[in-house]
């Protein structure tokens, strides 16, 4: 009878204490998405196909990362964030051995950072960045009291490098940008004084400027950065933005109507279904199915960073810090070169891209969200909670 009580009891507190509005603004995000790269992979059906690849793989990353999200939000993130050197060394063996037994998609033949598992390409680098948040904000939090001391900085920065070197190694010079963001945006949400961020923005541009000068950053990398001040001398590598800008605009208001796109069902805008989904918003649904997106994505970012701020602990703000300035850093890039501010690093939307390892990861990380959201309302109503 009290085992029964006990079970009714969580039950009840599990609809009770989730997070409907950020699983509710995920869902809408990878239904749409799905929408999208449908119609950006419709013109390329063949045989009697009904759906793309990208679509089926789209579908399964959404179907299992909500299982996951669900199952790791009954889960105390506390206890997550103790097996943080478990995760860490997992994450970057992983990585490693991407390295050595890596594989490059056609599409991104620059970048051995996949790993071929024959059902489906996965990119260790997502995973990575669900361990750096959790690995990094256990790191923070140990800290916290001594946080703006030189000597608590210095193994801080390399905690961050750790990744960044991690995926360059593999050649994703992307999601290298991405983890920068994320280390910056991290520390700053620790409260590390300002003179630090200064500093090392300096270091940035000393460093940038040294790798530009001895031919570190070359090739189509140097290429991609060169072509966005002088376009008209780099068409062939300006190709894929230009055309993206032109689909972007050419919906008008309301756009030119589901799968009637044209330069989306042409296969003018190349890697339309990653990198460029902005484009098929805003061709076939135009401004107002474009800034949906970036509205979806706007409010889902806001919602992690609400649940950060009623954290119960340190350690639970700077988890949903760090997820929510992951989702920020995507949004940003990916948009950046959509709008040719920023060069095409093959870096995807959030929720609304091709790409499964990104939507599993990205669930998998709002799952410890939820995770911090239930066992910040109720922990003692709540399914493997520590005291």
């Amino acid at each position: 009878m009290k085992n029964s009580i006990q079970n009714e009891k969580s039950v009840s507190s599990f609809f009770k204490s989730t997070d409907y509005i950020t699983l509710f603004l995920a869902i809408a995000a990878s239904i749409y998405g799905l929408a999208l790269v449908y119609s950006a992979t419709y013109s390329s059906l063949t045989d009697g196909r009904v759906i793309s690849s990208d679509v089926r793989s789209m579908l399964a990353s959404v179907g299992m990362g909500l299982v996951i999200a669900i199952v790791v939000s009954n889960v105390d993130y506390e206890i997550i964030s103790k097996f943080w050197p478990i995760i860490a060394a997992g994450c970057a063996g992983l990585m490693v051995f991407t390295f050595f037994f890596g594989v490059a998609p056609s599409a991104r033949q620059d970048a051995k950072s996949w790993l071929d598992l024959k059902i489906f390409y996965f990119q260790p680098s997502e995973l990575l960045k669900v361990g750096f948040i959790i690995s990094f904000s256990y790191h923070l939090d140990l800290v916290r009291d001594k946080i703006n001391k030189l000597k608590t900085i210095i193994p801080l920065v390399i905690h961050g490098a750790i990744p960044i070197g991690l995926v360059l190694m593999t050649g994703d010079a992307g999601s290298a940008l991405i983890f920068m963001i994320m280390f910056i945006g991290m520390l700053f949400f620790a409260r590390v004084n300002i003179g630090y961020f200064i500093a090392g923005i300096c270091a940035i541009i000393v460093g940038f400027v040294v790798a530009w000068q001895t031919g570190i950053i070359g090739g189509i990398q140097r290429q991609r950065i060169v072509a966005l001040f002088y376009p008209e001398q780099f068409e062939d590598v300006m190709y894929q933005q230009t055309n993206g800008k032109i689909a972007l605009g050419s919906g008008g208001l309301f756009g030119q109507g589901y799968l009637q796109g044209d330069m989306t069902q042409s296969g003018a805008v190349p890697e339309n279904q990653n990198d460029m989904i902005l484009s098929v918003a805003g061709e076939e649904f135009g401004f107002v199915g474009a800034i949906a997106v970036v509205f979806i994505l706007g409010f889902l970012i806001l919602r992690v960073m609400k649940t950060a701020m009623n954290a119960r602990d340190n350690v639970g703000y700077l988890m949903c810090s760090g997820i929510a300035v992951m989702l920020f850093a995507q949004v940003l890039v990916n948009i950046g070169m959509e709008l040719s501010l920023l060069p095409c690093i093959g870096i995807t939307l959030p929720l609304f891209s091709a790409g499964g390892s990104s939507s599993l990861c990205i669930y998998l990380a709002l799952g410890i969200a939820f995770s911090i959201y239930r066992f910040s309302k109720a922990p003692d109503e709540t399914l493997f909670y520590t005291k």
